[in-house]
């Protein structure tokens, strides 16, 4: 009777995480390779290729509530820009590792596979730099078509004013030098 009820409070007082942890892990297979450090490196970059697939699909569901003014492509550039720049190795945590060994009439060939999951703090903290950077961007284009919107109108007022004052001898050049301005200032804003 007292080992049953010495194994019960055993069972109740130890953590359950590990147990959750193993059910969300996702299973990462390697190449088949001719050393086991090869199979293990391969391992590791199919399951880093994982990581940056789960995060396209994070930014892509993001950009999908972006604002009308936010070029779909600017936008897409940008996103696959801070997702190169992460680390995203750093947000992985080896649950269990399988190495396979199998022989062949030439050697030896071995396989790896990793069960890894998202460290959800990471995850967290990561999606939420990527909604501020998505925000700081909807905030940059709106202020860029606001400047080319005021240089239009500055230079409309411009080319106006210099019309008047040439008492309408150049008005076909200045029309032309003012379209060619005005087509310049959405590729010179843009560029900076």
């Amino acid at each position: 009777m007292l080992d049953v009820l010495f194994a019960a409070s055993l069972a109740f007082a130890l953590p359950q995480a590990p147990h959750a942890v193993a059910a969300a892990a996702v299973a990462v297979r390697g190449d088949t390779e001719l050393t086991a450090a090869e199979a293990y490196a391969s391992a590791c970059r199919r399951a880093e290729e994982h990581v940056r697939t789960r995060w396209s699909d994070r930014a892509r569901a993001a950009l999908a509530r972006r604002p009308f003014w936010v070029p779909a492509g600017l936008a897409e550039r940008t996103v696959g820009r801070w997702i190169d720049d992460l680390p995203l190795a750093e947000s992985l945590r080896l649950v269990d590792r399988d190495d396979r060994e199998r022989e062949h009439e030439f050697g030896h060939s071995y396989q790896t596979t990793l069960w890894v999951v998202e460290e959800p703090d990471r995850v967290g903290s990561w999606e939420r730099l990527l909604r501020e950077h998505l925000r700081q961007l909807e905030q940059s284009t709106a202020l860029r078509f606001g400047g080319i919107a005021g240089a239009w109108v500055l230079l409309a007022l411009t080319v106006g004013w210099l019309d008047r004052l040439s008492r309408g001898y150049m008005t076909g050049l200045l029309r032309g030098l003012g379209l060619a301005a005005a087509a310049a200032v959405p590729a010179i804003t843009f560029l900076l």
